[in-house]
């Protein structure tokens, strides 16, 4: 009767060394969980990547944003236009600077050789 309630009580709370045996097979069960579902995230991650990677694309593809038809200038494929590729091109401020350069030099150069002309003749 005496070792009865005795053993029960060691049963219950048991020694330290008990306890922290138990601790230590609780803490080494979590941590075999977790490394198992981090080796099953290791071998499913390929798998998600294609599919993440699939739905995006697909995504891209569907996108009315993205789309190209509504970008397309509906003169783009216009006779006029395949007959002069320049045609719509608007010239930037540069193209325009050097445009007049050249149109100053060459009524320099007219005037010059007017000039010229006209000390031939007289």
């Amino acid at each position: 009767m005496f070792g009865s309630s005795k053993s029960r009580k060691n049963a219950r709370s048991g020694t330290p060394l008990d306890r922290k045996q138990q601790a230590l097979r609780e803490t080494e069960e979590k941590l075999r969980k977790h490394k198992a579902e981090l080796e099953r995230l290791i071998h499913e991650a390929p798998r998600l990547r294609e599919e993440t990677a699939r739905r995006r694309r697909e995504e891209f593809a569907h996108d009315p944003r993205l789309s190209r038809t509504p970008m397309m200038d509906r003169h783009a494929y216009h006779v006029s236009t395949l007959a002069n590729p320049a045609f719509g091109h608007r010239r930037l401020r540069s193209e325009k600077r050097d445009g007049l350069w050249l149109f100053l030099f060459l009524i320099a150069v007219l005037a010059s050789v007017a000039f010229w002309i006209y000390r031939l003749v007289l």
